[in-house]
């Protein structure tokens, strides 16, 4: 493992083998990358003072990830608009959204009350979990519905 830093952005990311070229998850900026033929530090070096460094950086809620969606936005979205799945069609997940959305006007409201209590629940999950949790369980999930 090789780990990187963005000139543009200034976060680390990693790639599985020398590249001569890498592309930035966070920013999208493209970076050309020399190694030296120097012994570097082995993998649980790289990977503690890469864990070192993510975790004294502040965590916003606000901020967006690697896919490009922010977990604050997506939580505000389930709570307040959560019924009509909104939140799922920010994060991606279309058919989850147009479930929520056919549930809440079809039932004329009454499984709306439902979508909502879930969407409550989903929204506080979504404040209270870090970036990489959030995108790996919701957003790059394989499934067309993730719930909790």
């Amino acid at each position: 493992m090789y780990i990187h830093q963005c000139p543009e952005c200034g976060k680390q990311y990693s790639t599985q083998e020398k590249v001569s070229r890498v592309k930035c998850p966070y920013c999208g900026a493209e970076t050309n990358v020399s190694y030296s033929e120097q012994q570097g530090p082995n993998y649980q070096e790289q990977w503690r003072q890469f864990s070192n460094q993510a975790s004294s950086v502040v965590d916003d809620v606000f901020s967006n990830g690697p896919s490009g969606k922010s977990r604050g936005v997506a939580g505000l979205l389930a709570l307040f608009l959560g019924s009509v799945g909104l939140h799922y069609f920010y994060m991606g997940k279309t058919n989850a959204g147009i479930l929520f959305l056919v549930a809440t006007f079809l039932s004329c409201g009454i499984l709306g009350i439902i979508t909502q209590i879930i969407s409550i629940i989903q929204g506080v999950l979504f404040f209270t979990s870090t970036q990489e949790e959030f995108e790996r369980r919701w957003v790059f999930s394989p499934s067309n519905f993730p719930i909790f």
